[in-house]
């Protein structure tokens, strides 16, 4: 029987953007809060301790192969008052200098492909322990810079997406420790197709679902650990 894959348009949506993530095995969206939260679950915003914060990494992507393709990612989030939060998140995916040749060899032009999404999220508090968050995100994906591909003219793809998001986050005492229970849900990229041709070929793009939870208890003023386990799956037809 052949294998049923599974291809979506923009995956650079789905490349974990931090190094707390991308540390722990891409586990995010049921972790403790931080600024780059925006990515993983907007939600966990309502649990952030200070009132505002920035954050900015930068990840060389690939660079045993080649050595420019990057991906920068800014993220914040600003509390309105005790139970709302809003954040915004910059990313931006650069492709290097590309190429394009014929079918023949023939030279036909060097780009510098590139791909961007900016993200607007509102989170509010459900109960002491419970967030919500929905986001918005608008995609832009330039990696053919206007070249005819097979006689076909090319153009940028954009695309709107939306993510609905829930974080459960409660801390207890326990054999004379402090403890943090968190677990969250976050369905990402819910929106439209994405193209770019005038024509009927239009690809999904990564709408998936992530599951998580993690638990983590005090070792002594200075340290703790943590346990995360978490599920994604993709929402898209094979």
């Amino acid at each position: 029987s052949g294998a049923n894959t599974i291809t979506t348009a923009v995956p650079f949506l789905s490349i974990t953007p931090d190094s707390r993530a991308g540390g722990m095995g891409d586990a995010g969206v049921g972790t403790t809060p931080d600024v780059s939260s925006q990515h993983w679950n907007p939600a966990k915003y309502a649990f952030m301790e200070s009132d505002m914060g920035i954050g900015l990494s930068y990840s060389p992507w690939l660079r045993a192969l080649v050595d420019d393709i990057n991906l920068a990612y800014l993220s914040g989030y600003k509390k309105l008052d005790n139970v709302q939060a809003i954040s915004a998140s910059l990313r931006y995916f650069a492709l290097g200098d590309i190429v394009f040749t014929s079918d023949m060899g023939t030279f036909m032009g060097q780009q510098s492909p590139n791909e961007f999404a900016v993200d607007l999220g509102y989170t509010r508090l459900l109960s002491d322990v419970f967030a919500g968050a929905v986001g918005i995100r608008y995609i832009r994906s330039d990696l053919t810079g206007g070249q005819l591909v097979n006689g076909v003219e090319t153009h940028a793809g954009s695309s709107f997406a939306a993510d609905v998001a829930f974080y459960y986050y409660n801390e207890f005492r326990a054999n004379g420790k402090d403890n943090i229970f968190s677990a969250g849900i976050n369905i990402q990229n819910i929106g439209s197709k994405i193209s770019y041709t005038d024509g009927e070929v239009k690809d999904f793009i990564p709408t998936t679902l992530k599951l998580g939870a993690s638990y983590t208890t005090e070792l002594d003023e200075y340290n703790s650990f943590s346990f995360s386990v978490e599920a994604n799956k993709l929402l898209v037809p094979t």
